[in-house]
């Protein structure tokens, strides 16, 4: 699923400012009822990435040879944890 933003001023709003890695939860009545989640621009950005990046994968014509490359570099003894946008796209070749 894409992720998509809508833009409001700030004028608009009173938000209090979330900390990287921190996510403020604006809920209504209760816990079970969430109105609405308030993330670091930062975390966003990342949050897009790997959003755009899943449906990259998904649309990939060949994702069974695309699995088995990310499955080979996961597993190869040399490889090194990886977990940002460009350098699985860089690795992958999309």
């Amino acid at each position: 699923m894409a992720l998509h933003s809508s833009p409001i001023k700030s004028n608009d709003v009173r938000l209090p400012e979330p900390q990287p890695g921190e996510a403020l939860v604006v809920e209504r009545y209760s816990a079970k009822h969430v109105k609405a989640v308030i993330l670091h621009p930062d975390d966003f950005a990342e949050l897009q990435g790997s959003s755009e990046l899943l449906d990259d994968l998904g649309a990939a014509p060949e994702l069974s040879d695309l699995g088995a490359r990310a499955h080979q570099i996961a597993e190869s003894p040399e490889g090194e944890l990886i977990d940002d946008e460009a350098s699985v796209r860089r690795l992958l070749g999309l």
